[in-house]
């Protein structure tokens, strides 16, 4: 798939959930630091994700990922979803599964930037520190559709429900 392909499908899709409906608290922001384990080395990385609720408990994720460690940069996009297994208030724990689709530009000392098609299943649980906020622990896993190996995170945050 190319990006451009890529990015009229994110933006159309991303545009159709968001007039999908109006309620209260109908986006999700969040942000998450990670520590990867790659080949027995570590690194870390910042993700940002927007997600648009299609039903109480089903989001659309748009995300963007950047990483600079070991001589390492790569940034990708993504698009996915993210589902909470129950409705979350204040003082609740609620697990939650997600799945995304991702163009990732990389580059390193050696090798110049180079794209590849990246994808990821993560899972994890959000406790609510209100309604509207949590403080979330997740573990992703990425595979990519290069020589990359596939890579480990474990992720703490948080999200923001407005």
């Amino acid at each position: 798939m190319s990006v451009k392909k890529f990015l009229v499908l994110l933006i159309a899709s991303f545009a159709m959930v968001t007039s999908a409906f109006a309620a209260s608290k109908s986006r999700e922001l969040s942000v998450d630091g990670n520590y990867i384990i790659v080949d027995g080395q570590s690194a870390s990385l910042l993700n940002a994700s927007l997600g648009q609720f299609v039903t109480p408990q089903f989001l659309v994720v748009t995300s963007l990922t950047s990483q600079q460690n070991f001589g390492y940069s790569g940034t990708s996009i993504g698009l996915g979803g993210k589902f909470y297994f129950m409705d979350g208030f204040k003082g609740d724990l609620v697990p939650f599964a997600g799945l995304g689709l991702g163009l990732r530009m990389a580059a390193t000392a050696t090798d110049s930037n180079h794209g590849s098609t990246q994808y990821e299943a993560n899972a994890g649980v959000s406790y609510f520190l209100s309604d509207s906020t949590t403080l979330d622990a997740k573990i992703k896993l990425y595979n990519f559709n290069d020589s990359s190996p596939s890579v480990t995170f474990i992720s703490a945050g948080f999200s923001q429900r407005f």
